[in-house]
């Protein structure tokens, strides 16, 4: 019996499909865990500050039970040092969440590159396809796993590189 063609051409695009297909689940999955960890750690520092917050006014409260009164010194401060580092908590968070987002925009506007190489060029400061135009050529094969087959799919993509 003989044996059937396989089209060579055909099973490489599909299984360089099935490739970036993966690669996007993973990346969307690495997406949604930094927006669960970062609501988690949101979540935390809440319970936390409203926990110094209480442990502060029970201890002026027993001052206030040896007859001194220093439950409005206490308290005035330390409400305001947590209305001061809320939005510091609130800033951090959003700069979180925004870089999570950035890397997903970066993913999908350099679609068909490796994810494992955009993370690359994501921790070297690179978020757009702009940001390489900063770099040479031989700055970015210095990077880890970036080689030329890499070079010429940015290429591709459009994507300038400083002579």
């Amino acid at each position: 019996m003989a044996k059937k063609k396989v089209n060579r051409k055909k099973l490489l695009k599909k299984q360089l499909l099935d490739l970036r297909k993966a690669g996007l689940a993973l990346t969307s999955a690495v997406a949604e865990k930094t927006h669960e960890v970062v609501d988690h750690v949101v979540e935390v520092t809440g319970k936390t500050v409203e926990n110094v917050t209480d442990r502060v006014h029970d201890a002026a409260h027993h001052l206030m039970h040896k007859n001194e009164k220093p439950e409005e010194t206490v308290k005035e401060p330390v409400a305001d040092l947590v209305e001061e580092v809320k939005p510091l908590v609130n800033e951090k968070v959003a700069k979180t969440k925004q870089a999570a987002g950035d890397f997903e925009s970066f993913t999908a506007e350099m679609e068909g590159v490796a994810t494992a190489r955009l993370e690359t060029f994501y921790g070297e400061g690179i978020h757009a396809k702009a940001d390489s135009a900063k770099s040479t050529e031989k700055e970015l094969l210095a990077l880890k796993g970036i080689g030329p087959a890499t070079i010429k799919q940015l290429k591709e993509l459009g994507v300038k590189v400083k002579a």
